[in-house]
């Protein structure tokens, strides 16, 4: 089973930090992930807030690449909807590719950050339509390693040009398409892409969108779907109830921060086009935030290493075959805290993962 590390770097107002220390801290943690034994390394875009200070995940990617020698670096996921020019994501990602050959995995998603569709002067309706047409642009150009004249509702470019330094060609062998909403689901899978879900609902409800996912997969492409890559948040301790505590603390503080960025709670997504799913987890949000808290913390992965363990593998049990990429610095979470939780899972969770 493949396993990664997910950084966010958040920087709630309370703890009273500079951004640029948290960066310094954050990358502290980052530092460490190939030496405990990760297999990748993946960061986030979002932009305005302090729920994630990262606004450009292949920047990230790219500092990265010159610090470390073996492990994969991710970016989970780049928002194209709030990127204007194709032309200029698909040259990034292909010069990110040549800085680190075979090592790029490339996530790319939609967003429902209203604060960011509105700072970008995008309009959340237009978010699917947006993402679809980037989408085949960049992927096409990715594989060709050209651009063509392309004349559509959102995007016009309106000579050929080649991709130059050249993609390397297997960029689509790791694509990664996230999908929370099940109508996201038939698009990862006919673009070839592994399906990357964050741990926003039961796993046993997501289920069904994953199975479809598969048999889609199969049936367009003639051969078995990837394993789901599943993020989560982590803290790992010997102890039994000081890990339940912490996690009962800082993972529903991160839940907070997230409903706060989104506007989880908000009636505005029953006005927005394609964002129907969002509109049901509002209204059930409204109706029970205490209880919606509770239940993130539920669908995370906290504990001792023995309890982690039992943890990935009931995900896997209601899911199938995942690989697991794992958050350990949020909320404001103490980051000794967080960097003895990360050297515990890796030392005890993350070589009997890796076997099974």
């Amino acid at each position: 089973m493949h396993v990664g590390t997910l950084v966010v770097f958040q920087n709630p107002g309370r703890l009273q930090q500079s951004d640029a220390e948290m960066y310094g801290r954050e990358l502290r943690i980052a530092d460490q992930a190939e030496a405990l034994g990760f297999d990748s390394l993946w960061s986030v875009e979002h932009h305005f807030t302090d729920y994630t200070l990262c606004p450009n995940p292949v920047t990230f990617a790219a500092y990265m690449a010159g610090r470390t020698q073996r492990i994969q670096l991710g970016t989970a996921a780049i928002i194209l909807p709030w990127h204007k020019d194709p032309l200029r994501v698909a040259s990034d990602i292909a010069m990110l590719d040549n800085l680190a050959p075979g090592r790029i995995l490339v996530g790319l998603g939609r967003g429902i950050g209203r604060v960011e569709y509105d700072g970008f002067g995008i309009d959340m309706n237009e978010s699917r339509e947006r993402w679809l047409e980037s989408l085949d642009m960049i992927l096409r150009a990715l594989d060709t390693g050209r651009m063509e004249v392309h004349h559509g509702k959102y995007f016009d470019q309106n000579v050929p040009r080649d991709i130059r330094p050249a993609p390397i060609g297997d960029l689509k062998e790791r694509l990664f398409l996230v999908s929370i909403s099940p109508d996201t689901v038939p698009f990862a899978a006919q673009y070839g892409g592994t399906l990357m879900t964050f741990a926003f609902g039961p796993w046993e409800q997501r289920a069904p969108d994953v199975e479809r996912y598969r048999e889609i997969y199969e049936k367009e492409h003639g051969i078995q779907a990837p394993p789901t890559s599943a993020n989560m948040f982590v803290y790992c301790h010997r102890d039994a109830a000081k890990a339940r505590d912490m996690a009962a603390q800082y993972m529903r503080d991160y839940w907070q921060s997230a409903i706060d960025h989104y506007e989880m709670s908000g009636e505005h997504f029953a006005d927005a086009k394609s964002y129907e799913y969002y509109a049901e987890a509002a209204q059930a949000l409204r109706d029970d935030l205490e209880g919606m808290k509770d239940g993130f913390v539920d669908l995370q992965l906290w504990g001792t290493p023995a309890q982690c363990l039992e943890r990935i593998e009931a995900v896997r049990d209601a899911v199938g075959p995942i690989q697991i990429n794992g958050c350990f610095s949020y909320a404001g979470l103490d980051y000794g805290e967080a960097e003895a939780s990360m050297r515990l899972f890796a030392e005890e969770c993350l070589p009997v993962v890796k076997d099974w």
